[in-house]
């Protein structure tokens, strides 16, 4: 117990240092929050806006990118700057260090997610159906894509934040045609679905609509358990991979 909280403690603590070093950087607001709204912005003029219609694949496209910027750009700063190594020397396991780095990055992506929420609310009366939904879907989400951003840092030892950044748009860009934010998953062929399946947007996408319009492609349990279990996966890996990197 006394170790739970230990390693509790340490994680909250990186944390909040990232919160309060790292939110407003360039790469982060850039990859984070720009990229996804202007993309979507860009397929969506000049077609009829319906907020309801149009809010779920924009909050969920905002969480994906927000929440895996964050991880995605924290630890090779780090590293660059040989902080991460002495964080790996603190009395915490490899777990605590990268879940603090997942803790920031998924305070991040739910905070940007709002913006969205709130402008399709007051500003287009949209009406949400289910509002405990939301806010569950949303933290598991968010959650999720900041463990993603956690893999993405531990594939490469680059110290350089453009490397990391390029390798994760060069997986993150691709699967938004495919995760039922601009094409609907029943109108995708077969083997898109069968890509879209194995994309965490897809899942998020699926708790947007669901709480807010209430119809989805799949059914509430399904879309959290596999948002979990991206979650777990993402983090085990990534913590794995950074510790035979350092030989921990």
């Amino acid at each position: 117990m006394r170790r739970g909280r230990k390693e509790a403690g340490g994680a909250w603590a990186i944390a909040k240092k990232d919160m309060r070093i790292y939110y407003f950087k360039p790469p982060v607001l850039m990859f984070g929050v720009l990229t996804p709204v202007f993309m979507f912005l860009s397929f969506m003029v000049r077609r009829q806006f319906v907020a309801s219609n149009l809010i779920p694949g924009l909050t969920a496209m905002v969480l994906f990118f927000a929440a895996s910027s964050v991880t995605s750009a924290v630890i090779p700063w780090e590293k660059g700057q040989q902080t991460f190594e002495r964080l790996l020397m603190a009395p915490v396991s490899v777990f605590a260090v990268l879940w603090g780095k997942a803790i920031a990055g998924a305070v991040f992506g739910a905070l940007v997610a709002v913006v969205p929420l709130l402008i399709g609310t007051f500003a287009f009366d949209m009406e949400v159906d289910q509002s405990w939904l939301l806010v569950v879907s949303v933290i598991v989400s968010t959650f999720s894509f900041a463990s993603l951003g956690v893999l993405l840092s531990s594939l490469r030892r680059s110290q350089q934040v453009g490397d990391i950044m390029m390798l994760g748009n060069m997986f993150r860009l691709p699967i938004i045609f495919v995760s039922g934010v601009f094409i609907p998953l029943q109108e995708l062929p077969s083997w898109g679905r069968v890509i879209a399946f194995i994309s965490p947007l897809t899942y998020c996408n699926n708790l947007m609509n669901l709480s807010i319009t209430g119809t989805s492609y799949l059914g509430a349990p399904l879309n959290l358990l596999a948002l979990l279990l991206f979650l777990v996966v993402f983090l085990l890996v990534g913590t794995k991979l950074q510790a035979m990197s350092k030989g921990v």
